[in-house]
């Protein structure tokens, strides 16, 4: 690969004078060859190292590819992967038929608890990689605590305590527009926090940016050279300050973070440079900083300077890193990052933090295909990666802009949604840094735009989404037939984002994108409603229903005339409004039931139990009659008993606490 980038960077007289070009070939060739021996396919994540494989093969030359002899084995990978396709699709029909129980499960009131039980022994039938392809199961979780708390348990479900590191990644290509000063950071920290309470702020800081001018292609690093004699260019390694605008200097954001309890790992993108050259010129520059914690590798650019060239580490590479880096500071600890793990260590470990910066991919849960043609979806990926690495801790890179097109739609605030959903597939701990090229945007941290011009370029992006040419998949689905409803759920969702802009951010964007935007709301429409299930609809179902009602109200006239399933629409409000909700009669079924859980748990025993079980069904019988008075009396028997001794000994405070909540809320029903 050095080579190959030397002979490349030759003038066209100097490439004349090289004789022996065909032992470059021959052994690029041979590499190749090496490389598919040593392939192997696991999982779906594997789909990366084939397509780069058979990239590879197929830009080599005629003449080269006959030292390839082993280039049948790719159409065998290729097999395995439609194989482990087949397998995964079974996962995903399984994993959708639960998800179709969880999304049909009611709650409203104790008497519904036996629609969670049905919800959660379906969701407990699911093998671990099922599981990460159900996207509603915060709905059950819901549902668990209100039974909790019905019941005067402690909540079932709390927030994962495993996100131990949460913050951001920084470049100063990353960040959009102006640069950000430490209150900006500091904003970033605290809102981290908010999400993601008893995280360690932590940042993926990069020092060392690529750098293709310098020597063969390695590393600037973002601060003056070393005064010492050497000849650093030599070493692929140049140096200079940030050049990104409002960019401070490295030292004074450093020393900020030592100020403010913000720890950082500085990273490198290091081309050709030698790691361990970096790490002595790093910590000598700032090892005396409190925030530093570490050092990283992007090992995308590892020996490489292009899209997936980068050499794998090994074993022995990483241990070499490792020791030297920790023989600078004992408690430093080093990331290794890439999307593939095929190109991190076998099976050296120590205590490196294993990075996964996969991006572009099309979906949450395999849904769909990404831009990459990746078909696992995003958390049952990087479920695969954390636990590859199991036990070291891993830390997920992730918000990259592309992604954008599926997490747009997901339950706000978006971070900690996706956050949460990845610490549940995640046994050990594990660090959130959302990347910083979306740290700008109206969804994440919109307080950091510093300008129109900057709202408007990350909204452009957005609505760009929408051309139907490119890796602009949801275009692309819509142009060709095969929008999803997570699609169009992107269109409302993005309708909503250009709504809220000034009159004057608005005239600043992309007419042609806003075009692309009015033109595919109907369709979108039409998606929503069609996956309305009128013979299905609940209660719970008109906040949804309502939603599309209001996205329709808000189209033009030329748009409502290309809306086609209005009538379907139309219909689900009917059937919505046609059912009838007897309060009382519900919230007295809601305190039967509770009783009848007490009783089971031996919270209500001895002569308690019939006379409190009479005294409902004395309310019932009198309901039942119209008799509103009478009702009241009795349960208001039924409350007194339950503190009258001697029988109170027979109902626990627990019981006595949530029993006296449904009889309020009864009660506050028969009052009306």
């Amino acid at each position: 690969m050095l080579t190959r980038r030397t002979y490349d960077r030759l003038s066209s007289a100097q490439k004349g004078l090289v004789t022996n070009l065909e032992l470059l070939e021959k052994a690029e060739a041979q590499i190749v060859k090496l490389w598919i021996d040593g392939a192997e396919v696991v999982t779906l994540v594997d789909e990366g190292l084939v397509g780069v494989l058979q990239e590879e093969y197929d830009a080599l030359k005629p003449a080269q590819k006959t030292f390839v002899t082993n280039a049948d084995k790719l159409d065998q990978l290729e097999a395995k992967l439609e194989a482990l396709a087949l397998k995964k699709d079974k996962n995903f029909a399984k994993a959708k038929e639960v998800q179709a129980v969880i999304d049909q499960m009611q709650v409203l009131g104790y008497a519904d608890k036996a629609s969670a039980k049905a919800a959660r022994a379906a969701y407990d039938e699911l093998t671990g990689d099922q599981k990460a392809m159900i996207t509603n199961y915060g709905l059950l979780k819901d549902a668990e605590n209100k039974i909790a708390n019905w019941e005067g348990n402690p909540q079932v479900h709390k927030a994962p305590d495993n996100i131990a590191y949460a913050g951001t990644r920084s470049s100063d290509y990353g960040v959009n527009g102006q640069w950000l000063g430490t209150e900006d950071w500091q904003h970033i920290t605290d809102q981290m926090d908010g999400y993601f309470p008893g995280a360690q702020p932590t940042y993926v800081w990069i020092i060392g940016r690529l750098n293709t001018s310098v020597g063969v292609g390695g590393v600037r690093l973002e601060f003056e050279q070393p005064n010492d004699g050497v000849d650093y260019a030599a070493q692929n390694i140049s140096f200079g300050p940030p050049t990104k605008s409002g960019h401070l200097s490295h030292e004074e954001y450093l020393e900020y973070f030592d100020k403010h309890g913000i720890k950082v790992f500085l990273q490198v993108e290091s081309g050709f440079a030698d790691m361990k050259t970096l790490m002595d010129l790093i910590f000598k520059k700032y090892g005396h900083h409190e925030s530093v914690v570490g050092f990283g590798v992007d090992v995308e650019w590892y020996y490489g300077v292009s899209e997936d060239a980068g050499l794998p580490v090994t074993d022995a590479m990483a241990q070499d890193w490792d020791e030297h880096l920790k023989s600078i500071n004992k408690d430093y600890r080093m990331f290794l990052k890439h999307y593939n793990h095929r190109w991190l260590p076998p099976t050296y470990r120590g205590d490196i933090l294993f990075c996964d910066d996969s991006q572009s991919i099309g979906s949450i849960d395999g849904e769909v295909k990404g831009m990459y043609e990746d078909s696992m979806g995003f958390i049952p990926e990087f479920k695969a990666w954390a636990d590859h690495f199991y036990p070291n801790e891993v830390l997920y890179q992730i918000g990259y802009r592309p992604d954008a097109m599926w997490y747009y739609t997901l339950d706000k605030p978006v971070i900690q949604d996706l956050g949460e959903r990845l610490a549940e597939v995640t046994r050990q701990n594990l660090g959130i840094a959302w990347v910083d090229f979306t740290i700008k945007d109206p969804l994440t941290f919109p307080a950091l735009f510093k300008a129109d011009s900057e709202v408007v370029s990350a909204v452009n992006t957005l609505v760009g989404y929408l051309r139907g040419s490119g890796n602009n998949m949801v275009g692309k689905r819509f142009t060709v037939g095969e929008a999803t409803l997570t699609d169009a759920l992107y269109v409302a969702r993005i309708r909503e984002v250009v709504d809220s802009l000034t009159e004057t951010q608005r005239g600043l964007l992309n007419q042609s994108y806003l075009t692309n935007l009015v033109n595919l709301e109907p369709e979108a429409v039409d998606i929503r409603i069609a996956n309305l299930d009128i013979s299905k609809l609940k209660i719970k179902d008109k906040e949804k229903v309502a939603d599309i009602r209001a996205t329709y109200n808000a189209l033009t006239a030329a748009q409502k005339a290309q809306v086609t399933k209005l009538s379907h629409l139309e219909a689900s409000e009917r059937a919505l409004a046609a059912i009838k909700v007897d309060e009382s009669g519900t919230a007295l079924a809601d305190l039967i039931a509770l009783l009848d859980h007490f009783v089971a748990t031996g919270d209500v025993n001895g002569p308690s139990i019939n006379q409190l079980s009479n005294g409902l069904d004395q309310v019932r019988h009198h309901l039942n009659a119209g008799r509103i008075k009478q009702a009241v009396q009795h349960l208001e028997q039924f409350r007194s008993h339950m503190n009258k001794p001697p029988q109170s000994k027979n109902v626990s405070d627990k019981a006595k606490g949530s029993l006296k909540l449904q009889v309020d809320s009864l009660n506050k029903r028969l009052s009306k």
